[in-house]
């Protein structure tokens, strides 16, 4: 009988993805409220399902079909046929791979033994299985790779903190660029090398500390744009983590800024409203992501149908923006255009189509360049937007060139747009730019899917 040793958000989780279901079908599956599932998966590890919850948990899961089970597992790292001891492994991966999706690779443990770790495929497809299986099987204690850092760095002056903040600006600027897909297997390497770096114990401990903290929020958000929210929430929850043993509210705030939009793209938006209510009581008064925690509370509380109070949030937001400081570290692209666009999507997920499709275009206009990815997601999302208001044809041409930008950065979020917006456009519609952008669609999909009837 399959069983679960422990019961928390993490794992009520991902018996949801494995199963497949929306968190009101979850609830209703497993017989409790949509807001306990919600809290769970907000609080993720943090919080205990209660005995009862647990009991009724592990009946579920002794009832589900194997194929769940084996998924529910593989979602977890706890490869289901293999033998002999399972490694530790410092991320979760994503939600949706199913045991075809999965490769086995040979690490250490505590002890040295060797032991067989479960990856996502997709992560060698991507380039991202080296620093992926580095963070599952490097990560330990007196490890072979952090006592020669520790040998080669010992008395040295180099800045190790001075290099990876540079490495870090540099990966940010060609995400913006090329997209998550190019660079997150560098951040994870990073993040890799860090970790050894401090194990070793070379260099300016406290300050690896907060670049770790720095590069998992950055692998948060590049999950986050190839819509892999169980790995995303994973590394947010990491960074804030870390920011708290350095007892930082800069870097705190930072993380609930990041939690916070995580849970507006999940649509949990009271749980959007209160991380960003955190994240804004541990900001500066005028500060870049003080303002982004007023942007994402303001999307949220117009998903929970507080309209008046989402526009004096965004209103607020554009004040603190116009006279915040410039900040080296974090929040380059938050200026008026960029909330122009949020609230612009804001009104699309609201029904307010016309007035969405108006602010995107004033968005853009005005938007920095450089960011062409988050111009693609904006095109998508006014492509949806103009779609929903009956009109095709800026629908369609909008929607042909952020495919063009999704599949140049690999962004999920642009791409799964575009497959919203090819569901909703009538296939025997004869109206301009239709046909050339349902074509390229079907390029896309059968070059993306070969095998397919």
């Amino acid at each position: 009988m399959s069983i679960c040793a422990r019961w928390t958000g993490v794992e009520t989780k991902a018996f949801r993805a494995a199963l497949r279901l929306v968190k009101e079908e979850f609830a209703a599956y497993v017989g409790v409220s949509v807001d306990a599932v919600k809290k769970w998966e907000r609080l993720r590890a943090e919080i205990a399902l209660s005995p009862a919850y647990a009991k009724r948990m592990d009946e579920k899961l002794a009832s589900a079909d194997p194929a769940v089970v084996e998924r529910f597992r593989a979602i977890l790292n706890v490869p289901a046929a293999i033998e002999g001891p399972a490694a530790e492994v410092l991320g979760e991966p994503g939600a949706g791979f199913d045991d075809d999706d999965r490769i086995v690779v040979s690490g250490r443990s505590l002890t040295g033994e060797r032991v067989l770790v479960a990856v996502p495929r997709r992560t060698f497809v991507l380039g991202i299985g080296t620093g992926a299986v580095g963070a599952a099987t490097s990560g330990f204690a007196g490890s072979p790779a952090a006592n020669a850092l520790a040998a080669m760095f010992a008395d040295s002056s180099i800045d190790h903190v001075g290099h990876f903040d540079k490495l870090r600006m540099s990966l940010i600027e060609s995400d913006n660029l090329y997209g998550s897909v190019q660079t997150l297997p560098h951040v994870l390497s990073a993040l890799d090398l860090l970790g050894r770096l401090k194990r070793g114990k070379a260099g300016d401990l406290r300050g690896i500390l907060r670049m770790q903290a720095m590069f998992a929020e950055t692998a948060a958000w590049q999950y986050q744009d190839q819509r892999d929210f169980m790995s995303a929430g994973y590394w947010a929850s990491n960074a804030l983590q870390l920011s708290h043993r350095v007892a930082d509210d800069y870097f705190i705030g930072l993380s609930l800024v990041r939690l916070s939009q995580l849970a507006c793209d999940e649509g949990d938006a009271s749980g959007a409203e209160e991380l960003a209510g955190a994240a804004r009581r541990n900001a500066p008064q005028a500060s870049l992501f003080r303002a982004a925690a007023m942007t994402f509370r303001a999307h949220a509380q117009a998903l929970d149908g507080d309209a008046v109070g989402s526009d004096r949030g965004y209103d607020s937001a554009r004040e603190i923006v116009a006279v915040a400081p410039g900040d080296s570290n974090w929040g380059m692209f938050l200026d008026h255009a960029y909330i122009d666009a949020y609230q612009a999507h804001t009104r699309a997920e609201t029904g307010d189509y016309s007035g969405a499709t108006t602010q995107f275009a004033e968005a853009m206009t005005h938007m920095q360049p450089g960011y062409p990815r988050d111009k693609g997601v904006y095109l998508a999302r006014a492509a949806v937007a103009h779609m929903a208001a009956g009109e095709i044809e800026p629908a369609a041409a909008k929607g042909l060139r952020a495919l063009g930008i999704g599949l140049g950065t690999g962004s999920a979020r642009i791409l799964h747009k575009i497959r919203q917006l090819s569901g909703m456009i009538d296939p025997a519609s004869t109206q301009t730019g239709v046909a050339e952008f349902r074509d390229a669609v079907a390029v896309w999909e059968d070059e993306s899917c070969p095998d397919r009837s």
